[in-house]
């Protein structure tokens, strides 16, 4: 995934609805700025001298506005609305932190795990990061593996609704595969 490229072309695509829209005329540079605030980073310049596989996670996180540490959505670990925000909010801070994690998930994925074109209804996120968590030999939120597995490549699909996870296009026989060899 070219990052600077997705990011570019997320600039140019605002910078054209700008002024298609009637919206006040910015600059390339102003709209590059905005693009680079929305993404979690100071400026433009910023988001260029970033470590790649944080930019990875910055565009895996704007494509997917509700992943966050512990999958998709705001969770139902807290009592109140306001709480589940607040936990949503810190949890999404808490995935973007973890980029060096996230990219020893997705080496160990593309050494391991075949793709297929198709999802596979037994290929889900939370038991797939059990996997991961007996071969890394450390814990593995569940969206820390989602992310490093669209990184990676692997088609996806959320689960039902309210689910924090997916399912992906990863190989049966991989993933059998890296289950006998941790009985």
């Amino acid at each position: 995934m070219d990052t600077i490229r997705y990011f570019r072309d997320l600039a140019k695509a605002d910078l054209r609805g700008a002024r298609t829209s009637g919206d006040a005329v910015f600059g390339l540079q102003q709209v590059q700025h905005q693009v680079a605030v929305d993404a979690g980073y100071r400026s433009w310049s910023a988001l260029l001298t970033a470590d790649e596989t944080d930019r990875q996670i910055a565009v895996v996180m704007d494509l997917e506005p509700q992943l966050n540490l512990f999958g998709f959505g705001p969770g139902s670990f807290a009592r109140s609305a306001q709480e589940r925000r607040e936990n949503f909010a810190q949890w999404r801070i808490e995935l973007r932190a973890s980029g060096e994690h996230v990219e020893e998930i997705r080496q160990w994925l593309e050494r391991n795990v075949e793709p297929r074109r198709t999802i596979n209804s037994h290929a889900g996120s939370y038991g797939l990061k059990h996997i991961a968590e007996q071969a890394l030999g450390e814990y593995v939120a569940n969206g820390e593996f989602i992310a490093a597995a669209i990184i990676a490549g692997y088609p996806y699909r959320r689960e039902a609704e309210g689910s924090p996870n997916a399912r992906f296009g990863m190989s049966e026989r991989s993933i059998n595969a890296l289950r006998n060899t941790r009985a």
